[in-house]
């Protein structure tokens, strides 16, 4: 069994293929953390960890691109009439990049209420940092959070260093098939704190012919982590499944 620790399965390119993803997923022990960008996606998301209980693990969330939406009494009142049907908040966290589009200010405000409902109801937190890495480390250091996973992250080793002080997890996608930058962080973090992810349905320019990404690709990527680490590749699938296990503060049973 293997985690795709970030992936948007309800995202509207990957709708049409949701069936022949799922019966994939099934077939080749492919575990999802379905992450959500608003309020809709949320509860899309929670429909669907009903139907696939065992294969999809539900973060709800509203990312920081859809900020300036958020419809904070009605995202409260889903988190709390569906503890019991998600495993975590997410995506959430800030982006530097798309300040024309969204605001700091919305950015923040959305964020910190997400880290609240996370540290009142004990739920991880799967989080975007894109250049707002500093910021968003400092920001989460003023939370009392169960667990926390960087993905994507691509900041300096210095401060991938301060996040692994605190217990975080970080997770790594395709990226690391070909960026010498990411292959860095990879070794920098170990084994212990890795997570796997696609990111779906993010392309990539670099590898995979440019094609959507789908969590089927998560082998490849788990496959290059062995490689670059040295270490064999059961091995690393049984480490990273743990980590997965303990990023979400539970075990994860498989037919």
């Amino acid at each position: 069994m293997i985690v795709d620790a970030h992936c948007h399965l309800v995202d509207d390119y990957l709708k049409p293929f949701l069936p022949l993803i799922i019966r994939s997923c099934e077939a080749n022990g492919i575990v999802i953390f379905s992450n959500s960008m608003n309020l809709e996606s949320s509860r899309i998301s929670i429909e669907l960890g009903r139907k696939h209980s065992e294969l999809v693990k539900v973060f709800v969330g509203v990312h920081p691109w859809e900020a300036n939406n958020f419809q904070e009494d009605a995202f409260d009142r889903l988190v709390v009439s569906e503890l019991n049907s998600i495993s975590g908040i997410g995506e959430i966290g800030l982006d530097w990049k798309y300040l024309d589009r969204v605001p700091m200010k919305a950015q923040r405000r959305v964020l910190e209420h997400q880290l609240q409902l996370a540290e009142k109801y004990l739920l991880p937190v799967n989080v975007h940092s894109r250049r707002a890495y500093q910021e968003v480390l400092d920001t989460l250091g003023r939370y009392s959070l169960k667990s926390v996973l960087l993905h994507w992250f691509s900041g300096t080793e210095d401060q991938m260093e301060r996040g692994l002080d605190r217990g975080y997890f970080f997770s790594f996608g395709p990226t690391v098939l070909y960026s010498k930058k990411t292959q860095k962080l990879l070794i920098k973090c170990g084994l212990d704190r890795v997570l796997v992810e696609t990111d779906s349905p993010v392309e990539y320019n670099a590898c995979f012919g440019n094609t959507p990404s789908n969590p089927l690709f998560i082998y490849s990527v788990a496959y290059a982590i062995s490689n670059i680490l040295k270490k064999n590749l059961e091995e690393t699938l049984n480490i990273m499944l743990n980590n997965s296990q303990n990023y979400i503060g539970r075990k994860m049973r498989w037919r």
